[in-house]
């Protein structure tokens, strides 16, 4: 049987683009002086629940003097517009985090009510970040004194489309998870149906019937004044766990003009076939 668990949390203080955007070198890889600012690439850090949101700081992260250390578990492919989450735990209780790039100037600071051993966040990509092999993100702890040394967490970031709206899915385990979004007119866009007649589209297939990729993301798409006025629905479809015990998700709703919304959850034990979620999520354009 399978469990299914799902927290919906609203993203908030989502950063406007400060500057234009490149990609630069044959393997698209960060540069700095290109990418001055972390916001350019991550336009916010906060906890999973929406609870507590991260402040971007201006300068050079906090040097490591001694305190918590980090160890991290979180998804590695990422999509603009998409996200990045991470469970970071220590064996000693913390207050703060600090998220921060190579390359890249200044930082994220996250101050958590209460000291804590264990935290699950998410770092939302801003939707025109470029495509890069390899990004690396450091996440550092501290209990109010005394910043821990920072712990690396390497990430690639895939192209894709966005537009008036855009849905995507980004999962931990070589499994096939299907993402489904009904338009306003009852047509829905998935594997079976790669673009509607309103425009939506199938952007980002993962892993279809267990023909591993590494990808682990799908994203659906209307392109700017192409989405039609109405209400969408988000499906989740757990088309088969590949053998795997579980599968970690998150799911991340961009419509122009209004608040990105993130869900997460978890599929446990072998898939069954069908729509596993339904109505996962819907909003009105």
């Amino acid at each position: 049987m399978k469990v299914l668990e799902a927290v919906l949390r609203k993203a908030p203080g989502w950063g406007m683009v400060a500057a234009a955007v490149l990609m630069t070198g044959c393997g698209g890889e960060l540069k700095p002086n290109i990418l001055p600012s972390l916001d350019d690439v991550l336009s916010a850090l906060s906890t999973l629940d929406g609870a507590t949101t991260a402040t971007l700081r201006t300068g050079d992260r906090p040097g490591a003097v001694g305190g918590p250390v980090a160890s991290l578990d979180g998804i590695k492919v990422g999509i603009n517009g998409g996200s990045l989450p991470i469970t970071i735990t220590s064996p000693t209780a913390f207050t703060r985090v600090i998220l921060a790039a190579e390359g890249l100037d200044n930082y994220y600071e996250l101050v958590l009510p209460a000291p804590v051993t264990s935290v699950d966040l998410v770092a939302s990509i801003q939707p025109s970040a470029p495509a890069t092999n390899r990004m690396d993100l450091l996440y550092g702890l501290s209990a109010g004194s005394g910043q821990g040394d920072y712990a690396l967490h390497d990430v690639r970031i895939l192209r894709v489309a966005t537009g008036d709206v855009q849905v995507s899915v980004a999962w931990d385990s070589p499994t096939d998870v299907d993402l489904r979004v009904t338009d306003p007119s009852g047509e829905e866009v998935y594997f079976g149906n790669l673009q509607s007649q309103s425009g939506g589209f199938l952007d980002l297939d993962s892993n279809p019937a267990c023909n591993i990729d590494g990808i682990n993301n799908e994203n659906i798409v209307w392109s700017t004044g192409d989405a039609p006025a109405g209400m969408y629905k988000v499906s989740l479809d757990y088309w088969s766990d590949c053998g795997e015990p579980e599968t970690d998700w998150v799911v991340t709703v961009q419509s122009q003009g209004q608040e990105p919304q993130i869900f997460s959850g978890k599929f446990t034990g072998p898939s069954a076939g069908g729509v596993d979620i339904d109505s996962l999520a819907s909003f009105t354009r």
